[in-house]
């Protein structure tokens, strides 16, 4: 019996930061709204995607820019709209994100990628 190609190799463990808003779950306008919502819309792929890596045994760390008083409401959320995560960092505002990472000598491929995705249009389907 031949092994099949994906599992010839094994899988290098990545680590995902995903934010919530406008990535992952529909963005509302108000701070209000967003507390009081049992449920958001999931954007494109975030559902299949977290879902996926999940499986495949790869981390996903869930950032906002919402205060650590709506960590409940926040996995709720994320719960009904099927997203799966390991762990969520809150609060860390909603400027630039920078992510600094160091890379192997001679390495065949970067250590550290980035995405910017459309506000709730693009969700994580180009995301690999």
């Amino acid at each position: 019996m031949e092994i099949p190609e994906n599992f010839r190799e094994p899988h290098e463990r990545r680590t995902y930061f995903l934010d919530v808003d406008g990535t992952l779950l529909d963005y509302v306008l108000t701070f209000e709204e967003s507390m009081k919502a049992e449920t958001l819309g999931a954007l494109p792929m975030a559902r299949e995607k977290t879902q996926e890596w999940h499986c495949r045994g790869d981390e996903i760390i869930i950032t906002t820019a919402r205060p650590e008083s709506m960590r409940k409401v926040t996995e709720r959320q994320l719960h009904n709209a099927g997203i799966v995560f390991n762990s969520m960092i809150m609060g860390i505002g909603s400027g630039v994100r920078i992510l600094v990472n160091d890379v192997r000598e001679n390495a065949a491929e970067p250590k550290a990628v980035a995405y910017n995705v459309v506000r709730n249009t693009d969700g994580l389907q180009y995301v690999k």
